[in-house]
């Protein structure tokens, strides 16, 4: 035997202990993952009522998650079908076992602490919150989690520094200017608060949550005008929670039409409508006996003018459900936008049919008899819609319009007038107050209408109309 045969026996000895040794470690490696998915597995709930799909998914997670070759692959499908359709439970026993088989994974902690903290189980959302923000730096909402539980944990300082963070990685970010008002409401600061709150609203003049709690903070400082203009400003719609990626990403594999509705409500306020449409789009495939996901489908539809799908939808929405009227007036709006006006003056007369004590079907039908000038009709129907909803300023300013077009002028300032005791602050009965008092000579009355016009949300355009309506008038500025 050759001296270099003699040189390589040790060195092929070391190779193949080494590989042995390789294969005992990723053998027990193995077993053990193996164990701890086993082990985090958790007792199937009934599943009486929901799709076969869904018990078939978990039963193909849960065999992938006893399996050797990708246990944590079918844990966290498991725990994803479990927490995307409310089976939390289950979701936290597999994300506990996540975190021990993925322990650099941020997802399974923020999932965890998310719900938690939905429960008011801040005590043990906080440390999984704070795992999360320390394992993924840079994904903001963890972070913006991370400051409200903190906040609603009575550690305000530290959550100050938690929205403070947040702001340094994106300039104006509306959430973590909320939550620094916030923390100084907490620490009696309304002034700190105040200015937390102007700078959210002027960067996002839309966010909700910024104009409530400013109406809030307006009032304690007595300021009434500012607070009215705030809530004209917010009107009807409704706080939209931060967005969150990871969380949002599990209404795919929801199987509960109410929550993939929600699912896309908040996909479209992220600017997502494709998102939005795709799960009301599974939403009705699970439950196409109900009329509300199709009346919400429609409605995103008709915003991205995707006119003949939602007619298509909101027929079948009405005659699901004839006693929805919100249906009624989008089947109305669709059927106008498109032309067709005999079918829908056919849908209002259904629609009323259907749904007498709307207001909103009135105001729609008195819209529709004002501009063919038939306005005995118009002036029942807004009357109608004023009776039923009386707190909004729409039909009076209507009413006003029609009598305007009579020349019956009192009877139109009585109904702006009563626009504004219910709404305050409403641009467009105020500018027709502020012309009217020009028309007439009225200078005071002028002044008072522009100074209150000035509060409002007018737009630039119209109100400097107006002053030079004024000036031209009475020839000099008001």
């Amino acid at each position: 035997m050759t001296p270099s045969v003699h040189r390589r026996r040790p060195v092929l000895f070391v190779i193949a202990a080494a590989a042995f040794a390789g294969a005992i470690f990723l053998g027990w490696r193995s077993i053990d993952r193996h164990a701890v998915a086993a082990e985090s597995i958790p007792a199937r709930p009934a599943l009486r009522g929901w799709p076969a799909e869904l018990g078939d998914k978990i039963a193909v997670a849960e065999k992938t998650a006893t399996g050797y070759r990708r246990p944590s692959t079918g844990l966290a499908a498991l725990g994803r079908l479990y927490h995307a359709n409310g089976f939390y439970d289950e979701a936290i026993q597999c994300y506990a076992g996540l975190q021990r088989l993925e322990p650099h994974a941020a997802r399974w902690p923020h999932f965890q602490a998310g719900i938690f903290a939905e429960f008011g189980r801040l005590d043990e959302a906080l440390p999984l919150q704070r795992r999360a923000v320390a394992l993924e730096a840079g994904y903001l909402p963890a972070r913006l989690r991370l400051g409200d539980v903190l906040l609603k944990s009575n550690q305000t300082t530290e959550a100050t520094r938690v929205y403070s963070d947040v702001l340094s990685r994106e300039a104006g970010n509306p959430y973590a200017l909320l939550g620094l008002a916030k923390c100084a409401l907490a620490l009696g600061d309304w002034t700190k608060a105040r200015e937390h709150l102007e700078q959210a609203i002027k960067l996002h003049p839309e966010f909700v949550g910024a104009l409530s709690l400013a109406v809030t903070v307006s009032e304690h400082f007595g300021d009434a005008a500012r607070a009215t203009a705030l809530k004209t400003a917010m009107g009807k719609r409704e706080f939209n929670d931060l967005t969150d990626p990871w969380m949002e990403s599990l209404a795919d594999d929801c199987y509960d039409p109410y929550r993939l509705s929600v699912a896309a409500a908040l996909a479209k306020f992220a600017g997502d409508p494709k998102a939005a449409r795709r799960r009301l789009e599974r939403a009705i495939e699970l439950a196409p006996a109900a009329g509300s996901y199709r009346r919400q489908l429609a409605k995103l539809l008709l915003q991205t003018r995707d006119y003949a799908p939602a007619r298509q939808q909101l027929e079948k929405a009405v005659a699901l459900e004839p006693a929805d009227a919100d249906a009624w007036v989008l089947l109305i709006e669709a059927l106008t936008v498109t032309g067709d006006s005999g079918a829908a003056q056919r849908a209002i007369t259904q629609g009323l049919a259907s749904c007498p004590q709307s207001a909103a079907l009135h105001q729609v039908s008195g819209e529709k008899f004002a501009a063919v000038g038939r306005h005995a009709e118009a002036i029942a129907a807004f009357k109608a819609a004023r009776r039923l909803r009386p707190s909004e300023a729409g039909a009076y300013i209507d009413l006003a319009l029609v009598y305007l077009q009579l020349d019956r002028i009192d009877e139109a300032v009585t109904e702006l007038k009563g626009a504004l005791a219910v709404q305050p602050g409403h641009p467009l009965a105020l500018g027709v107050l502020a012309r009217h008092a020009i028309d007439t000579n009225d200078q005071a009355a002028a002044r008072e209408w522009i100074r209150q016009l000035r509060l409002s949300r007018v737009s630039r355009d119209d109100l400097n109309a107006i002053l030079a309506q004024f000036q031209q008038h009475f020839g000099h500025a008001p």
